[in-house]
């Protein structure tokens, strides 16, 4: 059979042609039929197809017959989520709630519950669109980002990136280490892990939701670096657990030597980006505005893999990268309006593809089997994590900004947006592929975490900006 690469389809290692496995196979017909609207039948019996027709092949692929199923395979799984990410779509418009919830919802049910496609976390296929996923949401936010209000803000984003990630990881490695219970190092996976925000959530959510200009710059900013600071602090944790000797000097310096690296690799690749997409100079290289628009996404791709080569943050990189292209006239090279205007559009309309595949294959990439003996602890871990460990980090930092000077509405504000999603979902199939011992409770309580938080924070994010009084009419 072709199988999706990194995961597969339903029914593998069930009895051959039959779809869908187990207890549904007996009810499929009833189902499929009497689904609301058609529900899901057509697509069900699309992918039983699918199934039937590459199910029980086992040759030598001579001519590449093999690699032709798997190519099949893959458009079939990529065209049913992009169907049921419009569904989910559209239902979140007429209910009037954000889009995130609804698809990642509808992942799951397409995922772990109906088993029409599961893509394990961690694999290639669901890497790749989350990896890439958060990295063009980086971009987007770092593009978005003015230097003024960056200079503005930036003690406060230094704070809530550093020693807000280290307050957050400490209350969760505690609370890990006595509920779960886990020894102190694995403990501290857990909390290193969930540390950071997900700026694949955050980023895109303030696009439905509008509040201050330099709050959501905050909030953004910050899900930028904290990311860097999480996956160091996590990779730092592993060697500990690998048994290797890594003292804590060590640590700093390889937590310093990685952030920076990023930054320098996305400042190159930022200025060269900026130099050639299409404006008023007169470099000449690239003239059209589509060839502006691909150019930004060669340059997301660019700096989150030279920044892998040379062991610097992925993710800084593109962040930085998009700082420099968003500023571009700051930093002297000039663009025209209309390529701005068309550049513009063009990476909302991808940034919306890239949304809704990420968080349908979030919801995807869940093991059941893993959650359900972590259920218990793992959601009086996500309690802790909401309205103690993160509030407890943001009232330890930007009080301190007095520069900035926070008003407590926006503390407040800050303290409940904070969605846990994509880079903890990475970092933790990352731990389950190396067999990192406690990568099962790891990921278990990351993906509860991601559920809680998108589930329960991004629908009250509006309203509760109102109550702070940091919502801003659309204009």
């Amino acid at each position: 059979m072709g199988a999706i690469p990194g995961g597969h389809l339903p029914g593998e290692g069930a009895r051959a042609g039959c779809w869908p496995p187990g207890w549904l196979c007996s009810l499929r017909g009833h189902w499929c039929a009497d689904s609301v609207a058609g529900g899901l039948g057509p697509v069900v019996r699309m992918v039983a197809r699918v199934r039937r027709r590459y199910s029980g092949r086992r040759y030598d692929d001579p001519d590449g017959r093999n690699v032709v199923a798997s190519v099949n395979a893959t458009f079939g799984t990529l065209a049913v989520l992009l169907a049921i990410g419009l569904v989910a779509d559209r239902m979140a418009r007429v209910l009037g709630m954000p889009d995130i919830p609804a698809l990642v919802v509808a992942g799951f049910i397409l995922g772990p519950v109906l088993g029409v496609v599961h893509l394990a976390a961690g694999s290639g296929w669901s890497g790749f669109v989350l990896n890439f996923g958060a990295a063009f949401m980086l971009y987007e936010g770092g593009r978005r980002l003015p230097l003024s209000t960056l200079r503005q803000i930036g003690l406060g984003v230094g704070l809530l990136a550093t020693v807000g990630v280290l307050v957050t990881a400490a209350a969760l490695t505690a609370a890990a280490h006595w509920i779960l219970p886990l020894p102190w190092v694995e403990a501290g996976l857990v909390g290193a892990v969930l540390a950071s925000t997900d700026p694949a959530t955050i980023i895109p959510l303030f696009d439905e939701v509008r509040i201050r200009p330099r709050l959501a710059h905050l909030l953004e900013a910050e899900a930028g670096f904290n990311d860097a600071v999480s996956a160091i602090l996590t990779s730092i944790l592993v060697a500990f657990a690998a048994h290797r000797h890594v003292t804590v000097v060590q640590g700093v310096g390889t937590m310093g030597t990685v952030v920076a690296g990023g930054a320098v690799v996305g400042l190159a690749v930022g200025v060269l980006i900026a130099w050639l997409l299409p404006g008023d100079h007169r470099l000449g290289v690239l003239s059209t505005r589509e060839q502006g628009a691909v150019l930004s996404l060669i340059g997301v791709l660019a700096a989150f893999a030279l920044a892998g080569q040379f062991r610097g943050s992925t993710y800084m990189a593109v962040f930085v990268t998009g700082i420099v292209v968003g500023n571009r006239d700051a930093l002297g090279v000039p663009s025209s309006f209309r390529h701005r205007i068309f550049h513009d559009t063009y990476l909302r309309q991808v940034a919306g593809l890239v949304r809704m595949l990420v968080f349908l294959v979030l919801g995807t990439a869940v093991s059941l089997k893993t959650v359900a003996g972590f259920v218990g602890p793992g959601l009086l871990l996500t309690a802790i994590l909401i309205f103690f460990a993160r509030p407890v980090a943001v009232l330890a930092c930007l009080p301190l900004d007095r520069r900035t000077r926070w008003t407590w509405g926006e503390i407040r504000f800050t303290a409940w947006v904070r969605e846990t999603g994509v880079v903890p979902a990475a970092l933790a199939g990352l731990l389950l592929e190396q067999r990192i011992p406690g990568a099962d409770a790891v990921a278990a309580v990351v993906f509860l975490a991601v559920m809680a938080t998108i589930t329960l924070q991004v629908p009250t994010t509006a309203a509760w900006a109102r109550y702070n009084g940091v919502a801003e009419d659309r204009n």
